[in-house]
């Protein structure tokens, strides 16, 4: 792990971050089944045994 990751690894930020986040999906009303797990490349589906790309990071 490098020292800018190591260094931002912190109980404290997780746990603003989460806070953050849970306070946005009330503010919003989303719904839990209308999450998804994103990161920088977008995200995936999966579909039977094969994944289809919904978009990309251009997007």
């Amino acid at each position: 792990i490098n020292r800018e990751r190591h260094v931002a690894d912190s109980k404290y930020k997780y746990k603003s971050y989460f806070n953050l986040l849970h306070s946005k999906i009330v503010e919003h009303g989303i719904d839990e089944r209308n999450t998804y797990n994103i990161d920088k490349k977008g995200f995936f589906v999966g579909i039977a045994n094969r994944r289809k790309r919904i978009f990309s990071k251009a997007v």
